[in-house]
């Protein structure tokens, strides 16, 4: 029999007892120390032809899995992506908050599963039918395509960070605990997307808390600006871009026709913002560093502006204020 095919074993009994619409479920990125967990849910038709060379992604290249991928959007009947973020993991641990990127995963399924296959235990919940299968990557073919796309999805989620957060080589570890991950957190401190009550990023984000060094709050609050931006879709197309004796402009961003250049002012606990704390000075200085930028870098087709983000750092809750167009020149 084909490999495949054997690994349709648990869907056909599903099939033959008249649930048509079953979901396999993995997630991908419950060890690392920063970024989301990832939980994809895939439905399959019955008759659908195999995808061939399906299986654990872990098992299989980058340039395998990204083919896979393509192919498994192309052929399945529903896929569902459930993410859930560093801060969420940290509220609530990291085994509910797979649970719950399960859970949004199956919820974005249309149809609705009438079963769900998932790798390793199953849902503790009676919401919905399902069955844990240890290895399930392995030995079940649903759960083997969910795997590869939460993998994937994850991945390109890290891969975009990169920019957002240079200095920590997201693109090459994804968040995994490698030593030179470690190393970059002890030297450049946690940033917005590493997990806190984790083992290797308590420590050092206590001692972020603790500092008195204005450079390394002021560089968390440009993470948090920069982590701000991107929600809000932009681009980061580059982080502290220095001019010679003018200094430094904190984040250019890019969002559609948009290229704005952001200054970040940070502040520990309550402040009452004088609109954006930006004095005419201030202003020359970035406009000239935007003119070098800008004759580097020529964009005629932008329409520039200068934003300011301002950052208010504590404990329990951190506020951004983002002022969009905040001075004209």
């Amino acid at each position: 029999m084909d490999e495949n095919q054997d690994r349709l074993y648990y869907e056909n009994v599903l099939w033959e007892q008249g649930k048509a619409h079953v979901a396999g479920i993995d997630e991908a990125g419950r060890g690392p120390l920063a970024g989301p967990v990832v939980a994809a849910a895939v439905i399959f038709d019955q008759n659908q032809d195999i995808i061939q060379g399906i299986t654990d992604s872990k098992k299989l290249t980058s340039k395998k899995r990204n083919l896979l991928y393509d192919q498994i959007h192309n052929k399945a009947k529903s896929i569902g992506i459930g993410v859930v973020e560093s801060r969420e993991i940290d509220r609530i641990n990291i085994l509910q908050a797979t649970y719950k990127a399960m859970r949004k995963a199956v919820a974005r399924l249309k149809p609705q599963p009438d079963f769900l296959l998932i790798d390793g235990r199953g849902l503790p919940d009676k919401i919905y039918l399902n069955k844990g299968i240890p290895q399930g990557d392995k030995k079940c073919y649903s759960i083997g395509a969910a795997s590869i796309i939460a993998k994937v999805y994850r991945d390109r989620m890290m891969i975009e960070y990169e920019t957002i957060f240079p200095g920590y080589d997201f693109k090459k570890h994804k968040g995994y605990g490698t030593q030179a991950h470690r190393e970059a957190i002890i030297k450049n401190f946690p940033t917005p997307i590493h997990r806190r009550s984790f083992k290797g990023v308590k420590k050092p984000y206590k001692k972020l808390l603790k500092s008195k060094n204005n450079r390394v709050v002021g560089t968390y609050g440009e993470h948090l600006a920069a982590l701000h931006l991107h929600k809000k879709n932009f681009t980061i197309i580059e982080r502290n871009y220095h001019c010679g004796v003018f200094g430094e402009l904190d984040i250019i961003a890019q969002k559609g026709n948009i290229l704005s250049f952001v200054e970040v002012k940070t502040h520990r606990g309550h402040y009452e913002p004088d609109e954006t704390g930006v004095d005419e000075n201030k202003m020359n200085q970035l406009g000239k560093i935007a003119e070098a930028y800008l004759s580097e870098n020529p964009h005629p087709e932008m329409d520039c502006r200068f934003d300011v983000i301002i950052v208010q750092l504590n404990y329990k809750k951190t506020k951004i204020e983002h002022f969009e167009n905040a001075f004209i020149l």
